[in-house]
């Protein structure tokens, strides 16, 4: 009737943020890391000095949308350029741009990472850094 599961823990996220802002600072990037739970509840916030202040929410609504839909936000970016699927713009408090990443310990989804401040692309694949470090880890 009870089923266990993997949480994520404050020490795993600092160590996930601290990948991706190394990434970042090694792009010359200047960027806004959120990590959420499997709930969609923020974890941890990183502002790098200088990154815009709009990517806050942005990257909080990322990884939120990520976690909530289960599936990384460039699915949805992808689904929106390649089909013409505009009414993916409109997903309530979600943002259907690259950046949002699942953090998976196996299938299981137990958080994700939003990054914001830089292109799609480069939000993106900072993201998916963090994420490696999860699969790295068993």
């Amino acid at each position: 009737m009870l089923a266990t599961k993997t949480v994520l823990t404050i020490e795993a996220a600092k160590a996930i943020a601290g990948a991706c802002e190394a990434e970042a600072k090694a792009k010359g990037l200047r960027v806004v890391i959120a990590i959420v739970d499997d709930g969609g509840h923020l974890m941890l916030l990183h502002r790098d000095d200088g990154s815009q202040v709009g990517s806050v929410e942005i990257a909080t609504l990322k990884a939120r949308t990520a976690v909530l839909f289960r599936r990384n936000t460039k699915t949805f970016q992808d689904v929106v350029e390649g089909e013409g699927r505009y009414a993916l713009l409109c997903i309530p408090n979600g943002i259907p741009l690259d950046g949002g990443v699942l953090l998976k310990h196996g299938e299981e989804i137990i958080g994700a990472i939003g990054v914001s401040g830089a292109s799609d692309e480069d939000d993106g694949d900072i993201g998916r850094i963090g994420a490696s470090l999860l699969t790295s880890a068993g």
